[in-house]
């Protein structure tokens, strides 16, 4: 017990690292089509040799279901809604704020598998967000990035296949969706140094590593991946002070924490 616990607090604190980075690093940069296509080509890169060497190998496809396949697709076309969501949320307001809105999610996850009959869900549920004044299309889209993550998440966690296929095949959904996302916006891709870094940041760290992480989380348990995630929006405001200069406002601090006591409660109900 133990074990598994320190387990899970490691890869919850890779999270927080990987993921809370992800918001600040991306505001600061500011240009979120082109680290969008490049996270998910390098991500989609790392996934398709993986893949390739699992056919070379075994020389089947055979051990991954039609349902599992489908269930990939759907789940991987919902995260990259939410990766976009976020992204551009992160154009309107400040890292801090974004974080905590799209981190409602784990009582959404609750909520959705409790009514879809996969795992119970806590009777005690609070979640206030006080916006302090934030623009509307930035919360907004956070608030559809919190769907569409929760979604996803719940489905991922009924696919039987392991952590690693399951990752490479929804990064590998999320490419077209992507480019095609790209091309009719017009964007310009834009390769300056902070630019590749957040690229390469974003597809090894957040776009690979992460999911691996989260996962391995949500395959052993909903409600303890929907418990200890809540660490992802405090490590966010903490990274972004020094990254982008961004001191919370005191409502946003009380927003935050109204946020985590809920969280707390739909765990322990």
């Amino acid at each position: 017990m133990r074990s598994r616990f320190l387990k899970d607090l490691l890869l919850a604190f890779a999270l927080a690292i990987f993921w809370g980075s992800t918001y600040p690093i991306v505001r600061i940069a500011r240009d979120p089509g082109s680290i969008l296509l490049g996270r998910y080509v390098v991500a989609s890169a790392i996934s398709i040799v993986y893949l390739y060497n699992i056919f070379m190998f075994r020389r089947s496809m055979s051990n991954f279901s039609r349902r599992d396949l489908f269930l990939s697709l759907l789940a991987g076309s919902f995260n990259t809604g939410f990766v976009v969501s976020m992204y551009y949320a992160l154009m309107y307001i400040p890292s801090g704020p974004v974080s905590s809105i799209v981190y409602t999610y784990p009582i959404l996850i609750l909520l959705i598998s409790h009514i879809a009959g996969f795992q119970r869900a806590g009777s005690g549920v609070l979640a206030i967000y006080a916006p302090s004044n934030l623009e509307p299309n930035g919360v907004l889209l956070s608030l559809a990035a919190s769907i569409f993550f929760a979604v996803s998440s719940v489905i991922s966690s009924q696919i039987s296949m392991g952590t690693l296929p399951l990752t490479s095949f929804q990064n590998i959904v999320g490419l077209p969706i992507i480019v095609i996302t790209y091309l009719h916006i017009g964007g310009v891709l834009k390769l300056d140094l902070f630019t590749t870094i957040a690229i390469i940041h974003q597809g090894v760290g957040a776009g690979y590593v992460s999911y691996l992480a989260w996962y391995v989380l949500i395959k052993r348990s909903l409600e303890i991946a929907s418990s200890i995630i809540y660490i992802v929006p405090v490590a966010t405001y903490l990274i972004s002070i020094p990254i982008t200069g961004e001191i919370p406002e005191s409502m946003q601090i009380a927003g935050l924490l109204l946020i985590l006591i809920g969280i707390y409660i739909a765990k322990r109900a």
